[in-house]
């Protein structure tokens, strides 16, 4: 669970295309009202996917998910994208780590392998897919079953997520 309640949260296309997947994208700004941020890199990123363009802009103009353009004006923000995408990150996931710690906001983000080591040099508080998932659960927003289901559709579409069922989880969380 997320310490500060007021927190904004910057997501990562991984964890939006997870939610358009599981067709579940609605319940996200339920999870966490009025704190969600798409910056226009992500929006960019996720628009280029044929399959989830037309879906993901639909539910996305209905909810109280925040569309941010990327301040091409800091300096220091911008030489930390820049530095981020030279080290191998992607175009929207560069983009959301340099805003999420020059922000000081949290980071959802499933790519753990690229940011788990930046979020815990700069103290950027970082969830996953299963993580927004449990809190689904524990506000009542999702049942277990239905996070076990989101599970299963999101594997069974070619994505990957590292626990087979909430349980599984909560077991080891």
């Amino acid at each position: 669970m997320i310490k500060n309640s007021d927190q904004k949260i910057v997501l990562d296309s991984d964890v939006i295309i997870h939610f358009v997947k599981a067709n579940k994208l609605l319940f996200l700004p339920k999870i966490y009202p009025h704190r969600l941020i798409i910056l226009n890199n992500v929006h960019n990123e996720l628009c280029s996917y044929r399959s989830l363009k037309q879906f993901y802009e639909g539910v996305v103009e209905r909810t109280n998910i925040t569309f941010e353009k990327f301040p091409e004006n800091n300096t220091e923000l911008v030489l930390e994208y820049a530095r981020l995408k030279k080290d191998g990150c992607g175009e929207g996931e560069s983009a959301s780590m340099a805003y999420a710690k020059h922000n000081n906001y949290i980071l959802a983000s499933s790519n753990i392998s690229d940011v788990k080591d930046f979020c815990k040099s700069n103290n950027i508080t970082l969830i996953t897919t299963m993580d927004i998932l449990y809190e689904a659960l524990i506000n009542n927003i999702l049942s277990e079953e239905g996070c076990d289901d989101f599970i299963r559709v999101v594997v069974s579409k070619d994505s990957k997520l590292p626990y087979k069922t909430m349980q599984e989880y909560i077991n080891r969380k």
